[in-house]
């Protein structure tokens, strides 16, 4: 068999019994019949059909079925050798297009700089729930008139019933139901002598119609207030 370039022979691993059963089966000491290398790496590549006689051979002969497979091997190792140096390439090429970009924009003239803001919100409210009295036991609230809302997203300024503390409120609007529609968490504080919480909520997705708005500060129980969405 001529020979061009430098063997893998000494580069073939055992991955299974098969690979261990044509490695040492067949010595074959004088090569006989061998293909040559290029033959064997035709082979590796499948450029020939799986019936053709040097197949064969290959498993007639350990040291052929060796070099084969250590070739195969070979082919492998480039192979993901490639596609790492690829890959590594693309995430060059990100990085640098990423420090360009931000590049660019810190050496924008600040009369030309985008602000990078949150999504709008539409309407600001402040709802007044201090009519509508803390109530235990029997009592019921004072009959009102539904608090207002308006659909998208909204920055509420919600005044807490006579008697609320501050702390962490859970703020949730429910439909008729009593099904959650949408919530959110936020910490109510003192101010001007009344106890008043801030946040926003976005009421897009709601429909207009009756709702019940639910407040429930951290370890106590939940308040209902009768809302209308418009």
């Amino acid at each position: 068999m001529t020979d061009s370039g430098q063997r893998d022979d000494q580069k073939f691993e055992i991955e299974d019994e098969l690979d261990f059963l044509f490695a040492n089966a067949s010595p074959n000491p004088n090569r006989e019949g061998c293909p040559s290398r290029a033959a064997l790496i035709g082979l590796s590549r499948r450029e020939k059909p799986v019936g053709h006689a040097d197949y064969l051979h290959l498993v007639r002969c350990s040291p052929c079925f060796r070099e084969f497979r250590a070739i195969q091997r070979a082919n492998k190792a480039r192979a993901r050798a490639r596609v790492w140096t690829v890959a590594a390439a693309a995430i060059v090429l990100l990085a640098a297009g990423t420090w360009f970009v931000r590049r660019d924009r810190s050496a924008a003239p600040v009369g030309r700089q985008e602000a990078s803001t949150p999504a709008a919100v539409d309407r600001v409210a402040t709802l007044d729930l201090r009519p509508y009295r803390v109530t235990r036991g029997d009592d019921r609230k004072v009959e009102l008139e539904p608090l207002l809302m308006s659909t998208g997203p909204l920055d509420a300024t919600l005044l807490l019933p006579v008697g609320s503390e501050p702390g962490a409120y859970d703020v949730r609007i429910l439909d008729h139901d009593l099904r959650v529609q949408t919530s959110t968490r936020s910490s109510a504080a003192i101010r001007d002598y009344v106890t008043t919480l801030r946040t926003v909520m976005d009421l897009s997705a709601l429909p207009a119609g009756q709702y019940q708005l639910a407040l429930k500060r951290d370890g106590g129980e939940w308040q209902m207030f009768p809302l209308q969405i418009r």
